[in-house]
C-alpha cells in the first residue's frame, strides 16, 4: 500500500472515529464507486469474459460492505479498492475483444491484422498501466477530478490514435491500389512492346508512355486518385496501340518459329536445378515462368543475394541471352506470402526482384530487355496458411513474353 493510499485511509479511519455513536458511518465513497462500476453497461459481458476476476471483485465487494456495516472502514476501503481493481481489468478485457474485433473487421479488408493487434494491445497495455497509477493516486476532491481529467485525456487520445490508424491504413490501401494500377499500366506498354506498337502504333505508344510517366509522378507525389486516373488512360492507350499494331505485327512476325521457339525455351528452363518451369496464358500474351524459391537465394527476409546462393542465377542468365530468344521481353517478378502490411511485403518483394535484376545485368543481360517488379502477397502458388505454403510463396519469378 501506497503512502497515499495509507493516508486516504487514515482519514477515512478518522472521519469513522468522529461518527461513533452511529449504528453505521457513512458509506465510503470507494465502496459507493465499486457500486456503480457493478452497474456498468459492459459489466454482464465482463462477468462471461473474466469470471475468476469479477468473481473475486464480488467477493471483495462482499468483504468491503460487510466491513463498512461493522464499522472498520480501513478494510472496508483496502476491499472496494481491490474490487475496484479486479472490476476494471475485467471491464478492460471486454474493451479489449471489442478492439480486437474493430480491429478484425479492419484487418479483414486490408490483409493487416498482425499490426492493428499489436496497436490496440499497446494501447491496451498503456490503458491498464495508467489504470493502475490512477487507482494509487489520493482519494481526495483535488485528486478525484485530476483523475477524471487524465481519464478523459487518455480515452480522447486512444480515439485520436484509432482514428490515426484508420487513416494511415486506408493511406496505405489506397497506395497500394495505385501503385497497382500503375503496374496494370506498366504492363499495358510491355505488352504493346511485344508487338513493337512503337513501329506500328508510334503515336499511341508515345502518347502511352509520356502518360504512364506522368502517373508515375504522381504517385512518387503522393496525388493517388490523380496518378489512378492518368494510369488508367496509359492502360487504355497502351490497349489501343496493342490493337492497332498486332495486325501488322502478325503479318510481320513468324508466329509458328515463336511458337518453336518457346518449346525449345521451356525445355531448357525445365532443366535448371532447383527450380519450377510453368506456361501461363494471359489474353492473347503467353509467358514461361521459372520461379526461383527465395531460400535460393536469400536468407530470412533479407533483400541482398546471400554470398555463394547466385550459381541458380548462371544458367537464367544464359537462357535470357541465348540469341534465339532476343525478342522475348522477360520480367523479374518478386512475391511474398500474405503475412504482414501490405506496403512491407511490396518493398520486401520490389528489392529482392531488383536484386536479381541487378545480378542478371552482371552476367551481361540487356537491360533493356528487362523491367523489376515486386507484387508482395499477389498470385499465390500456395496455401498461405501452412509453414510450407508461406515458404512457396516467397519467390522470385523470370517471366518471358510472348505473343
Amino acid at each position: 500500500m501506497t503512502t497515499i493510499i495509507r493516508a486516504s485511509l487514515l482519514a477515512v479511519l478518522a472521519s469513522g472515529l468522529l461518527s461513533v455513536g452511529c449504528a453505521t458511518p457513512p458509506k465510503p465513497r470507494e465502496l459507493d464507486a465499486l457500486e456503480r462500476l457493478r452497474l456498468d453497461p459492459d459489466m454482464p459481458v465482463a462477468r462471461k469474459r473474466a469470471p475468476d476476476l469479477c468473481k473475486k471483485a464480488d467477493k471483495a465487494f462482499s468483504a468491503a460492505t460487510a466491513k463498512w456495516q461493522s464499522n472498520d472502514l480501513v478494510e472496508s476501503v483496502n476491499n472496494a479498492l481491490l474490487g475496484q481493481i479486479f472490476f476494471r481489468n475485467a471491464l478492460a478485457l471486454v474493451k479489449q475483444d471489442k478492439a480486437n474485433a474493430r480491429i478484425a473487421d479492419a484487418e479483414d479488408a486490408l490483409s493487416t491484422i498482425g499490426e492493428e493487434r499489436e496497436k490496440v494491445q499497446k494501447d491496451l497495455d498503456d490503458t491498464n498501466e495508467k489504470i493502475g497509477l490512477l487507482q494509487k493516486l489520493s482519494q481526495s476532491k483535488a485528486e478525484e477530478a485530476r483523475k477524471n481529467e487524465e481519464m478523459k485525456a487518455l480515452e480522447a487520445q486512444m480515439e485520436a490514435d484509432k482514428k490515426a490508424n484508420e487513416e494511415k491504413l486506408a493511406q496505405e490501401k489506397l497506395r497500394a491500389e495505385t501503385a497497382d494500377k500503375v503496374s496494370e499500366a506498366e504492363l499495358a506498354i510491355k505488352t504493346a512492346e511485344t508487338v513493337n506498337a512503337a513501329k506500328y502504333a508510334p503515336e499511341l505508344y508515345r502518347s502511352a508512355v509520356q502518360i504512364l510517366a506522368k502517373a508515375q509522378g504522381e504517385l512518387q507525389a503522393g496525388q493517388m486518385q490523380q496518378a489512378q486516373a492518368s494510369a488508367a488512360i496509359a492502360q487504355k492507350t497502351a490497349a489501343d496501340a496493342t490493337a492497332m499494331a498486332k495486325p501488322s505485327y502478325d503479318r510481320d512476325s513468324q508466329a509458328e518459329e515463336n511458337r518453336k521457339k518457346a518449346d525449345g525455351l521451356f525445355a531448357q528452363a525445365s532443366g535448371i536445378p532447383g527450380v519450377r518451369t510453368r506456361r501461363d496464358m494471359r489474353g492473347s500474351l503467353q509467358r514461361i515462368i521459372i520461379t526461383i524459391p527465395a531460400d535460393l537465394l536469400f536468407v530470412k527476409r533479407q533483400t541482398v543475394i546471400a554470398p555463394g546462393k547466385d550459381m541458380v542465377l548462371d544458367p537464367v542468365a544464359e537462357l535470357i541471352k541465348k540469341k534465339e530468344y532476343q525478342n522475348f521481353p522477360v520480367q523479374v517478378v518478386g512475391y511474398t506470402d500474405t503475412r504482414g502490411s501490405t506496403t512491407s511485403n511490396l518493398a520486401l518483394s520490389g528489392a529482392r526482384a531488383q536484386s536479381v535484376f541487378n545480378a542478371l545485368v552482371t552476367r551481361g543481360v540487356d537491360v533493356r530487355r528487362m523491367m523489376a517488379s515486386g507484387q508482395g502477397g499477389a498470385e499465390p502458388v500456395a496455401d498461405g496458411r501452412t509453414a510450407a505454403g508461406r515458404a512457396s510463396n516467397h519467390r522470385v519469378e523470370i517471366v518471358f513474353l510472348y505473343q
